[in-house]
């Protein structure tokens, strides 16, 4: 399993109500990356694990 892989595995199994501090967190997080580049990650992996419910309240 890749890094990346292991941490999706994580986020997914973060409880719904607890996300909002998870986000906090990443986006305090500083690994040298840029703002833009953390809010890029965590924005396209929430995407990605709501994709059906976005679908679902865009009809």
């Amino acid at each position: 399993m890749s890094e990346k892989d292991y941490a999706k595995s994580i986020i997914d199994i973060i409880p719904e109500e607890n996300m909002d501090e998870v986000i906090e967190y990443l986006l305090n997080f500083s690994v040298g990356k840029n703002d833009d580049e953390k809010f890029g990650l965590v924005s396209k992996h929430i995407l990605e694990k709501y994709r059906k419910a976005f679908e679902e309240l865009a009809k």
